[in-house]
């Protein structure tokens, strides 16, 4: 073995040594880290605009910009965040108490017997016998599993009061930086990569417009969704659980194909099976024209050509991602699709593409 082979051996292996150690480090800081990361992504357009304003003190303008970002976005959620719990707390007792005295019941069998149910029972007559599901069950679990979910996150914040307050106040120290030295810290990583500079400039270039597409467009739509939904359910449905409802259609918007119109679909179909039609056509056009058509708009405008992912291959994605990862996952696996199909597109234009055009002709 020679001896710049031996170096090189060595010097790669302690420096991977190095780079895991600092994983390992940092590992215990990855939520802050990652829920910083999401929010500069989704804030970092307005950076440019503020520095420029306070002519050129970008250090300035990113403390300006924690600051907003925490008054608009991260105080609101705190504040939205006590209202479900008990909102969700509510939904399971209320459920429970329909479940013991028999309303439930009586509600499942006047929707078997409406057309909806009708339909489904035909539907399902070939697995009758096979399968027994009993539909008050069902729900009475989900609505438990749901506000076990959310109570037991709550719960877990308010026992651990002292550990919440130091993450958050490593976010918003991360973001910080994030905000005022991002593009410095994106070159740095650039220039490490062993590529030729337009292909390191045309990596980090369609990384960049993807990442900031997909994670601007998801969290935008799921917070106009659900915000709008949650005066539908309020205003149109006359829904006592709003606030529960609006989340879980921000949180379906995530999930492609169907979206919020699972939620904003099963309350329409509760308001109609318990007697309010007007209602219920009302919060139902409500969720088509002006809830589900917000993705049309938002969606195009911030991701338009730059972010192609395929659907099938997302749905499962962010399944597996929010089992994971937990809710970040939801944020996570579009950016690891589009990330590696981002790869996938360069090695193809950048490698095959230079392989076929040096190919000598047969």
């Amino acid at each position: 073995m020679s001896r710049e082979l031996l170096f090189a051996v060595f010097f790669f292996a302690v420096f991977v040594f190095l780079l895991h150690q600092l994983y390992v480090v940092l590992a215990i800081f990855a939520g802050p880290l990652v829920w910083a990361a999401i929010l500069a992504l989704t804030f970092y357009p307005f950076t440019t605009r503020l520095t420029r304003l306070f002519q050129g003190r970008r250090d300035v303008a990113s403390a300006v910009l924690v600051v907003l970002v925490t008054a608009v976005a991260i105080l609101p959620a705190v504040f939205i965040g006590s209202l479900l719990v008990r909102e969700a707390t509510d939904a399971y007792q209320r459920v429970d108490g329909m479940a013991r005295s028999g309303e439930l019941s009586q509600y499942v069998s006047g929707l078997r017997s409406s057309a909806p149910g009708r339909l489904l029972q035909r539907v399902t007559a070939p697995f009758q016998g096979r399968i027994d599901i009993d539909p008050g069950t069902l729900v009475v679990g989900a609505t438990r599993w749901v506000s076990q979910q959310i109570a037991g996150n709550a719960a877990v914040v308010a026992r651990d009061v002292l550990v919440t307050l130091v993450n958050f106040f490593l976010m918003l120290v991360a973001l910080f930086f994030f905000f005022r030295d991002g593009e410095r810290l994106a070159r740095s990583v650039r220039d490490l990569l062993p590529m030729r500079p337009e292909h390191r400039e045309d990596i980090f270039i369609r990384l960049y417009d993807t990442m900031t597409a997909v994670v601007q467009s998801m969290v935008l739509t799921a917070a106009v969704q659900g915000v709008l939904a949650g005066f539908g359910y309020w205003l149109i449905g006359g829904l006592s659980l709003s606030v529960l409802l609006g989340f879980l259609t921000a949180l379906f918007s995530f999930v492609p194909m169907a979206g919020a119109a699972v939620v904003w679909g099963a309350a329409a179909l509760y308001l109609f099976s318990t007697g309010t039609p007007g209602r219920a056509i009302g919060l139902a056009l409500w969720g088509f024209l002006v809830v589900s058509a917000v993705d049309n708009f938002i969606k195009p405008l911030f991701i338009g050509g730059r972010a192609r992912l395929p659907t099938l291959l997302l749905l499962f994605a962010m399944l597996g991602g929010l089992q994971v990862y937990g809710f970040v996952g939801i944020f996570l696996a579009p950016m690891i699709i589009a990330l590696l199909l981002c790869f996938v597109e360069i090695y193809r234009e950048l490698y095959l593409r230079d392989r076929l055009l040096v190919a000598p002709a047969e």
